[in-house]
């Protein structure tokens, strides 16, 4: 276990492996680190984006990605913005940091982003002209362009009264091959799905707590094409631990409660973790701490009161990175008796 205290609130973290990650910030921050023989190693980038006149959220870095040398940062607030910063194998900046995309629109608020592969990403945010805003890249995040509204099962579903998207962890978005699932809460609690790379949506209702401004889901992850769990619950009640986590087992088309009434309440992230077929999982939240399970999400044991926003495996499962509110981790997998 490493814990590195860190000026801001850090949501988004990338792990590139066992031993190295990216993190992005409140400030503005870009943050590489890379351990060795259990030292430590950052490498602050820190994205001086002029504050516009009319934001009332600096840069605030909420979701991050990494693709094609590039590190693509999603800033909340309004006006809301993609940067783009191009890195080398060391971690250095080689490039300049550019605004990739902007939305002026005053209901902006970007929470995720997601990439497939080195040349596709998508991000997302909350409802604009009525719909989540959807936006995709093909060359590597250096340009962007939205997703139009539309029915359902063509471009991006209108969305329900109230219906929005949380930035707890950069965990509104996952994919498995050119399949893309995204995540909304509120006033409604949906998975939206994509088979061609996040061009056209068909949207689900979740079994989870919902109609309320800080209820349903918050994180979603997937195992594999078939299997996925989300998790959230209501901020506002986080020890409540019912209708706050469901579980797919045919890729999102039907989903159901797991562990209802069992086990911890809301959390901000859940990750499975590579290489164990679906059945071991670390969830982590603020204040909650972190717990894991062992059979697939059905049973959590509780193993850390440290409190964390997000979380990512590294590829080959080894290790657990997190971030939170003034600080960054490590977990080995052993840690949790893995």
């Amino acid at each position: 276990m490493l814990h590195l205290q860190e000026e801001g609130s850090w949501r988004a973290v990338e792990a590139l492996s066992a031993s190295e990650a990216w993190f992005a910030s409140s400030n503005g921050e870009w943050l590489r680190v890379t351990l060795e023989a259990g030292n430590a190693t950052r490498t602050a980038l820190r994205d001086a984006v002029p504050n516009p006149a009319d934001s009332s959220v600096g840069t605030h870095f909420r979701g991050l990605a990494l693709a094609n040398g590039g590190l693509i940062g999603t800033a909340v607030g309004s006006p809301a913005l993609i940067r783009r910063g191009a890195f080398d194998r060391d971690g250095s900046i080689t490039g300049p940091r550019t605004t990739v995309w902007q939305e002026n629109d005053s209901s902006a608020f970007m929470d995720a982003v997601i990439s497939l592969d080195d040349t596709t990403l998508i991000a997302m945010g909350d409802p604009i002209d009525g719909c989540l805003c959807v936006v995709r890249s093909v060359d590597g995040g250096r340009s962007w362009e939205k997703v139009p509204c539309g029915s359902n099962g063509q471009k991006v579903p209108q969305a329900k009264k109230g219906e929005a998207a949380f930035a707890a962890s950069n965990g509104n978005l996952s994919a498995v091959g050119d399949t893309v699932w995204m995540l909304s809460g509120g006033g409604a609690s949906r998975v939206y799905r994509s088979t061609d790379r996040g061009k056209n949506w068909m949207a689900t209702p979740l079994p989870l707590q919902q109609g309320g401004t800080m209820t349903g889901g918050f994180s979603m992850d997937f195992a594999d094409a078939s299997h996925g769990i989300v998790w959230g619950g209501n901020w506002e009640a986080k020890e409540d631990n019912t209708a706050r986590a469901a579980m797919t087992s045919d890729g999102g088309t039907t989903w159901t409660l797991v562990s209802d009434g069992q086990g911890p309440g809301y959390a901000s992230c859940v990750r499975y973790r590579p290489g164990s077929l679906g059945q071991q999982l670390a969830l982590v939240g603020t204040p909650g701490g972190i717990d894991v399970s062992d059979d697939g999400g059905h049973t959590w044991r509780h193993v850390s009161d440290s409190a964390f926003y997000a979380a990512r495996f590294s590829p080959d499962g080894a290790a657990l990175w997190v971030s939170g509110n003034g600080r960054i981790g490590y977990f080995p997998a052993s840690d949790f008796g893995w």
